[in-house]
């Protein structure tokens, strides 16, 4: 299961493409810089290897070309195949937010700052996929609920706000609770 949550495939997809470019052009000066070696061959032989070597670092970059559009055209004009990749990474983000190891907060903060990126995209509905009162194994106490506290980390962190993206130490929660009491 980890494995398989283990990577955002819509971003891998992004990054591949950017990757696959670079080594398209890589491929393709190298195939430049080739043409102009000389050697310890003869000028036949010379002329022969540099042209081997010239032809198949052009195929590798024709068929790096090939690929790259492939991915480009199927990332961009197949939707309902982005839009699952899209929903398989949302299900991913859940998954981890649910294994939030309670040890800093922010790293929750980011995961569903990203889970709503990730609904935006699709139209999901962050609320309707996390119940955001079952955020974290240490117990939230029943005074900050109100606040809202939605988790807090071991070192007393707690993530509040209303859209679950504001971190604050539990001194100044309860500061602030205390002078909302007193206004």
């Amino acid at each position: 299961m980890e494995a398989f949550f283990g990577v955002e495939l819509n971003q891998k997809f992004a990054d591949m493409i950017s990757d696959l470019k670079e080594i398209e052009e890589n491929l393709k000066e190298l195939s430049t810089d080739i043409s102009k070696l000389g050697g310890t061959l003869t000028p036949e032989e010379f002329k022969v290897t540099v042209k081997e070597c010239r032809a198949s670092a052009y195929e590798f970059a024709q068929q790096l070309k090939d690929n790259r559009q492939f991915l480009e055209f199927y990332l961009k004009s197949d939707k309902s195949s982005t839009h699952i990749i899209l929903e398989r990474d949302a299900y991913m983000k859940i998954y981890q937010i649910f294994k939030w190891d309670g040890n800093d907060v922010r790293d929750l903060k980011r995961w569903i700052k990203e889970l709503r990126e990730i609904c935006d995209k699709v139209g999901l509905n962050i609320v309707d996929l996390v119940n955001f009162k079952k955020l974290t194994v240490q117990p939230v106490p029943d005074e900050l609920i109100k606040f809202p506290v939605y988790a807090i980390d071991r070192q007393g962190y707690c993530l509040i706000g209303a859209g679950y993206d504001e971190v604050l130490h539990i001194s100044e929660v309860r500061e602030r609770i205390a002078e909302n009491a007193s206004s």
